[in-house]
C-alpha cells in the first residue's frame, strides 16, 4: 500500500514538472538573447517581438495583470459608457507590445515600469471619463468610456504634416 501511494507522489510530481517545463518551453513567451555591435539584446515572442535591448527586461504583462486593468477600470462597459467592448485587456497589451521594444513600459526598474505605464492607463483614462465630481466612484472610476479624447484643448498634429 505504501509502495502505492509513493508511486502515485511520484507521479505527480512529474507530471508537475512536465507541466512548468511545457510553460517555460512555450515558444510565444521564451526570451531569446543575442549580441548585436556589442550590445546585448532580446525577442519575447508575440510581446517583444523585435531584438531591442528593453526585451532583455521585464515586459507589461509581467507586473500589470487582467485583474488590475478590471478592477481600474469597472465600468467602461456600463451601459451609459458610449465605448461598451472597445476597450480590454488584451487589446490594451497587443497594442503596448508595437511599443516595448521601443521603452514602453521596459526600462528602468520594476517600480518605474509600472508607473510609465500607470501614467499613460491615468492620462487615457482621464481623457475619455464620462464621469463627473459625484458620479459612483468619482470620475476617474469612469475611464475610458469614451474611444476618443473628449474636449481635447489642443489640436496635436500640424496641419504642414497632415497629408504626409
Amino acid at each position: 500500500m505504501k509502495m502505492k501511494m509513493k508511486a502515485k507522489g511520484i507521479l505527480v510530481i512529474l507530471a508537475l514538472v512536465v507541466l512548468a517545463m511545457a510553460v517555460e518551453c512555450d515558444p510565444d513567451t521564451v526570451t531569446k538573447v543575442k549580441t548585436m555591435r556589442g550590445k546585448k539584446v532580446c525577442t519575447k515572442g508575440w510581446e517583444c517581438n523585435q531584438w531591442s535591448q528593453f526585451c532583455c527586461n521585464e515586459t507589461i504583462t509581467d507586473y500589470f495583470q487582467v485583474y488590475q486593468f478590471e478592477e481600474w477600470f469597472s465600468k467602461r462597459n456600463t451601459p451609459v459608457a458610449h465605448a461598451v467592448g472597445f476597450w480590454d485587456y488584451q487589446s490594451f497589451i497587443l497594442a503596448a507590445a508595437q511599443f516595448e521594444p521601443l521603452g514602453f513600459g521596459t526600462t528602468g526598474n520594476k517600480t518605474e515600469k509600472m508607473k510609465e505605464v500607470a501614467a499613460f492607463l491615468g492620462h487615457v483614462g482621464s481623457q475619455t471619463s464620462c464621469g463627473y465630481g459625484v458620479a459612483t466612484g468619482g470620475p476617474l472610476a469612469w475611464g475610458l468610456c469614451f474611444n476618443r479624447e473628449m474636449s481635447p484643448s489642443q489640436s496635436y498634429c500640424d496641419d504642414f504634416y497632415k497629408y504626409t
